[in-house]
């Protein structure tokens, strides 16, 4: 089954893009791929430096959790699994509420980011010639890079850990319907009491030269 998923509010946009981000940090680090981490830090940078994220993500956590509150007054309800997860959304809301310092900041101050982001506009901008640094980095035993790149990773552990709270629970929470398109166009009237914040369509492993479009009016 090929498997796909559409966000239909911004924030889930975001979302998505920086759990994209914090996914492309998991491959095996080595000289070859130590360009495209530096770029994955890069790019998370550019998330933290936006001042309405730290707020999108506590009034997200903050509305999940009104969520399970509804939810736990049905009999129907797994009162352990309601339990687990709002344990973990209030766990990320007070780490989110309590940090000392906006999401990121130590990571300014590492030199070879600020040299690599001078350079990202360029073609080629990351060459060994461009920034002499990354190639001292490249020829240094890659446990020691490793390392320096885990801590930096630990210094954003709240939005990472935020992030996948709120899309667990968003992919958890998400209902299921078999349809089938008609001359490949398939239309769903949504309820807009009942905003919805990410759509997941999944093929049939028969439609593999085909995949969705969302469009929305």
């Amino acid at each position: 089954m090929a498997h796909y998923e559409f966000p239909l509010q911004e924030r889930t946009r975001n979302l998505l893009r920086l759990e994209s981000v914090f996914t492309s940090l998991d491959g095996e680090l080595s000289p070859k791929t130590l360009r495209s981490h530096l770029r994955a830090f890069l790019e998370l940078l550019d998330f933290c430096q936006r001042p309405e994220l730290r707020l999108d993500l506590i009034l997200e956590l903050e509305r999940l959790l009104q969520a399970l509150k509804g939810w736990a007054q049905s009999p129907e309800s797994d009162a352990t699994a309601l339990s687990l997860w709002q344990d973990d959304c209030r766990r990320q809301l007070q780490q989110l509420r309590e940090l000392p310092r906006p999401l990121g900041e130590s990571l300014l101050h590492q030199e070879i980011l600020q040299l690599a982001r001078g350079r990202l506009a360029v073609a080629g901008g990351f060459a060994d010639s461009d920034i002499p640094l990354l190639a001292l980095w490249q020829q240094q035993a890659p446990a020691r890079t490793a390392e320096r790149l885990q801590r930096w990773r630990a210094e954003l552990v709240v939005l990472e850990r935020s992030v996948a709270t709120i899309l667990s629970f968003l992919r958890a929470s998400q209902s299921w319907s078999l349809e089938r398109s008609r001359d490949g166009r398939f239309v769903l009237s949504l309820n807009p009491r009942q905003p919805v914040a990410l759509a997941t369509v999944m093929l049939g492993d028969d439609q593999d030269e085909a995949y969705p479009k969302l469009n929305t009016v």
